[in-house]
């Protein structure tokens, strides 16, 4: 099975709970707690397929290019964060691209929720199936999973504030940690796992005058990282800008935090 794309953005608690005893037998998946509404991924190529129980609600299977199979559970129902359980399982509700639909690895596919037996209880339950077989257990694979920074249809628009501390700059480029990101168009901000992120910064960038010249020649660290907000250039939706790779987003505009 090839390593794959986390399958959740923002901050996730995850823990080992595989195999654990439930009401209705063993623990088949991971559960991870997230927020209501979290953008939920696929974790390699493949197509999907809607599905719903009562147990599991609104689910999704992808059936990933490697052949293994993923199962997605308790994703949202929900028309309000008050769990008004008003929405079914249906496209722009539940699932974030069409039944039947090949996507591409961190492209948005749903979104989490607590629907089935979680209600109440907002988290993601995954499954992972090699060549469709029975289970095993995900966790060693969520673990070195790489983590998406947002997600997106691939080849669409988009661009991306960013929260964090700015750690270093100069040369063209600048080193920020980030804890906060959000998606434009329609995101909201979302607490991330604090990452690193090497950002390319243009001449014609806004740069706010109390942070300083970031875009000359020089490199500097700064002695007290900065509280900053941070927004991107409009740029096309990659797999290697979900997975910030280096080089792929570039700064528009930067401006300290209060």
């Amino acid at each position: 099975m090839p390593r794959f794309v986390f399958p959740l953005v923002a901050k996730t608690d995850l823990w080992d709970n595989y195999g654990d005893p439930r009401g209705n037998g063993r623990h088949a998946g991971i559960d991870m707690k997230n927020p209501w509404r979290a953008p939920v991924v696929a974790v390699e190529d493949g197509r999907v397929a809607y599905a719903e129980s009562s147990l599991g609600g609104c689910m999704l299977y992808l059936y990933g290019r490697s052949g293994t199979m993923y199962l997605y559970v308790h994703l949202n129902n929900d028309l309000t964060a008050r769990n008004d359980n008003k929405g079914g399982c249906v496209n722009e509700i539940t699932f974030a691209v069409p039944d039947g639909a090949r996507v591409s690895a961190g492209e948005q596919v749903a979104w989490n929720g607590d629907s089935g037996d979680a209600s109440g209880n907002p988290h993601l339950h995954f499954e992972v199936h090699p060549n469709g077989g029975s289970d095993v257990n995900p966790f060693k694979y969520l673990k070195r999973a790489t983590p998406p920074l947002f997600a997106a249809k691939p080849g669409s628009t988009f661009s991306l504030g960013l929260r964090g501390t700015l750690a270093a700059a100069g040369a063209g480029t600048m080193q920020l940690e980030v804890d906060r990101v959000r998606h434009y168009p329609g995101g909201r901000w979302l607490d991330i796992e604090a990452r690193t992120l090497d950002l390319a910064v243009p001449p014609e960038a806004s740069i706010a005058p109390s942070i300083g010249q970031i875009a000359g020649p020089a490199g500097r660290a700064f002695r007290r990282p900065m509280p900053v907000a941070a927004y991107t250039v409009k740029a096309k939706t990659t797999t290697d800008a979900i997975i910030r790779s280096a080089g792929t987003l570039r700064i528009s505009r930067v401006a300290p935090l209060p």
